[in-house]
């Protein structure tokens, strides 16, 4: 194919998306309130449950490990004097981290499961029960004998699925921009170049309406022209390998053999509009906004927040036990004596909390 083809092909899937007050007035009004109200009764119940959990599970200060060197940067730029500063940014770096990736989860256990819009609850967005049967198949082997099969994983990369009309959707959802790095980028092209016309077939056994899939590759928040660019590296990947454009101002391909099974991206806003109407998603542009108000919803004070809360400044004083008797019991005389020249108190505390990262104990 042409380079020139190409670069219009790869040139269309980084658009940029300015801001629009007006729009987004309008986008708000479409916004369903009951809709909205159940999807923050699940979130709050949701999201109480595993922060609670969270926070609890780390028991010792080996729990709040973290890069060495980002703790030494960051307590020096931030100037974390006291032992309870440097808890208080470990454990907030935690929870953040911990919450990064169980939003991931959440979004997936709680968001997607109300769409698509108008859709009987048997026709949501569910695991494919082709993965579930895969899982189920693996019951009883061992860690080693499990991870052995999963290599032959045919649905391993598919996490939601829905069926309508005579197409079924399928789609992998990444948390973010920059979720998708170099070793998936080569593991999602892979499964889709060699398991869509699987994915077909067995598709069809349960359902004999569909005539094609659309494989998505979801991104949760961002936009085109913000991301890693590994999303459109699958689709290049894919030219040529199996599959064609169908759609080049869209960045949609098809498969080369039938022309049954399309495969694109969808970001940001547009992916929650394909989660709120993957036959039509400029009808369900505002979806993104039902889950940014059922989160705040679900977020704003209440006893599980407080809760939380109270288990967040508990973990932060224990913490800073632990590090007052790090601090305390570090032989200082270990160091060569122009190091204890050059370094403040502060600096070796900083210094002690690293070294942690490179033991199990004794420090």
């Amino acid at each position: 194919m042409p380079s020139a083809a190409k670069d219009r092909f790869y040139e269309s899937l980084r658009g940029r998306v300015p801001f629009d007050g007006e729009a987004l007035r309008r986008l708000f009004g479409a916004v369903d309130r009951a809709r909205v109200e159940k999807l923050a009764a699940r979130l709050s119940e949701y999201s109480a449950a595993n922060l609670e959990r969270s926070l609890e599970s780390k028991k010792e200060f080996a729990d709040y490990r973290t890069s060495p060197y980002v703790l030494l940067a960051g307590a020096s730029v931030m100037g974390l004097a006291r032992t309870a500063e440097l808890a208080r940014f470990l454990v907030d770096t935690k929870l953040y981290m911990g919450l990064e990736t169980s939003f991931g989860k959440q979004i997936e256990a709680a968001f997607v499961g109300l769409y698509p819009i108008g859709a009987p609850a048997e026709a949501a967005w569910a695991d494919p029960p082709e993965k579930l049967a895969e899982h189920e198949a693996l019951a009883g082997l061992g860690r080693a004998e499990k991870a052995a099969e999963r290599r032959l994983s045919v649905w391993r990369e598919i996490d939601k699925a829905c069926v309508v009309g005579d197409r079924r959707f399928l789609t992998t959802i990444k948390s973010g921009p920059q979720t998708i790095n170099d070793s998936q980028v080569d593991a999602m092209q892979a499964a889709i170049r060699e398991h869509h016309a699987a994915w077909l077939a067995e598709t069809r056994k349960n359902h004999p309406e569909v005539r094609g899939l659309d494989v998505v590759i979801g991104l949760t928040y961002g936009t085109p022209a913000s991301t890693n660019n590994k999303e459109n590296q699958i689709l290049v990947k894919l030219r040529g390998a199996g599959f064609e454009v169908e759609d080049e101002a869209r960045g949609i391909l098809v498969d080369t053999a039938t022309h049954t099974v399309r495969v694109y991206r969808a970001i940001g806003v547009d992916f929650w509009a394909f989660i709120g109407n993957p036959r039509d998603p400029g009808a369900a542009r505002h979806v993104f906004l039902e889950a940014l108000v059922g989160l705040a919803l679900a977020m704003k004070s209440g006893p599980a927040r407080k809760a939380a809360l109270d288990t967040l400044q508990r973990k932060i004083l224990e913490l800073a036990r632990a590090l007052e008797s790090i601090v305390a019991s570090f032989p200082k005389d270990l160091l060569p004596g122009w190091a204890r020249e050059q370094l403040s108190d502060e600096e070796i505390s900083w210094l002690a909390a690293a070294l942690t990262s490179f033991f199990d104990d004794g420090i």
